[in-house]
């Protein structure tokens, strides 16, 4: 249950987060596959886990030319792309037969790829939370906090267990909200912080993510994700 858990906290977050152009920082090319080493720390401690992503290549939903990725838990997510950017359109898996697709769009990488091109964007906190046995979840805070997300770099030096990787785009997103937790939470403010590095022509190589509230008893949660095989 709890790597199935792991498996879902890292594709919401990967939403966050081809163009036109040969050399993508998302590429959606048919056959490239990532694994991924991810780690989540929270108050129930440290839980590892691997995760996979497959290009599947183009398709139509309804009249509309889609690419496709699929995932390690069999669900399927739809890509759009025009000249404004690479948009997430929304994903099918066992739970969800019948999908209802997002009217707007969420942008992944942006058309116009400049240091301090800056958008809003928002997210659902999915690591506060504290679990007793056996495997139970006791307490979990569930908040969508608004975010202002910015290109912050072009040139990151990055390395992971894949290798080192030269000229990275480097996207750093954060907000904040207000938030009456009940329990012994109370109100409290709930932070949000990620950052994405995506090397040229290979993708997202690491993500760091950190939820925080005001409150000890459910202070914070962490997520690394860690780019660990290509294959092109």
């Amino acid at each position: 249950m709890k790597k199935n858990s792991i498996v879902f906290l890292f594709l919401c977050l990967l939403i966050m987060g081809c163009s036109k152009n040969e050399i993508s920082y998302f590429p959606l090319n048919k056959g490239f596959k990532w694994q991924y080493d991810v780690a989540l720390i929270n108050r129930d401690g440290l839980s590892n886990q691997k995760y996979i992503l497959n290009n599947l290549g183009k398709s139509k939903l309804n009249g509309e030319e889609v690419y496709l990725r699929r995932s390690l838990d069999d669900s399927l997510l739809y890509y759009t792309v025009s000249d404004e950017g690479i948009f997430y359109k929304g994903n099918i898996n066992s739970q969800n037969i019948n999908p209802e697709f997002k009217e707007n769009y969420q942008l992944v990488i942006p058309g116009e790829l400049s240091v301090g091109v800056k958008w809003e964007e928002s997210t659902t906190t999915k690591l506060l939370q504290k679990t007793g046995p056996p495997q139970k979840t006791v307490f979990k805070i569930i908040a969508r906090v608004p975010l202002d997300v910015k290109i912050e770099s072009l040139s990151e030096t990055v390395i992971v267990p894949a290798g080192r990787f030269e000229n990275c785009l480097k996207i750093s997103m954060e907000g904040f909200v207000f938030k009456d937790a009940g329990n012994y939470i109370g109100l409290t403010m709930i932070s949000v912080e990620q950052t994405n590095w995506y090397a040229p022509g290979i993708g997202l190589v690491k993500m760091e993510r950190l939820e925080t509230t005001e409150r000890k008893a459910l202070d914070k949660g962490t997520l690394l994700v860690e780019l660990a095989r290509f294959e092109p």
